[in-house]
């Protein structure tokens, strides 16, 4: 097998905007999921760990079904490129919605994300994909 192309940082910080991009527009499954890996994915979030890609699926329908009016503004992201891999530290700044049935009224959400994640590029489609996705701490704010 070919060794794979290194990642370079200008194709990491798109992925990482197409990344938020995508869970704000709730983008159908097959897309959200072309963006992760094959092979060792794990997404640890205050939700739990999800594993593989079929974990990430159970995840995404999760959001998508419960989030809306998703706004996603990146704060920092810091990259540290290894060949085909790059380690990430992340902090986005994210805003939506939330309704749990039967409360009269939706919820407003306004937090801080701090992130780690790792990022390699895919054998499949060599484009960069989500490995692993992190979330460190998770800081309320008003509004």
């Amino acid at each position: 097998m070919a060794e794979l192309a290194p990642l370079n940082e200008a194709e990491v910080r798109k992925f990482v905007a197409d990344w938020y991009h995508a869970l704000d527009v709730h983008v159908p499954p097959e897309e959200a999921l072309a963006m992760t890996a094959p092979e060792g994915l794990a997404f640890h979030i205050p939700e739990g760990v999800f594993r593989g890609r079929e974990g990430f699926s159970e995840v995404y329908h999760k959001w998508t079904h419960t989030f809306f009016d998703e706004i996603h503004t990146l704060k920092d992201v810091q990259v540290s490129l290894n060949g085909a891999q790059a380690d990430l530290k992340v902090v986005v700044n994210w805003q939506g919605k939330d309704w749990n049935p039967p409360a009269a009224k939706s919820e407003n959400l306004n937090f801080d994300a701090y992130q780690t994640w790792v990022i390699v590029r895919s054998p499949e489609t060599q484009r960069p994909v989500i490995k692993t996705y992190i979330v460190d701490d998770l800081k309320a704010l008003p509004g």
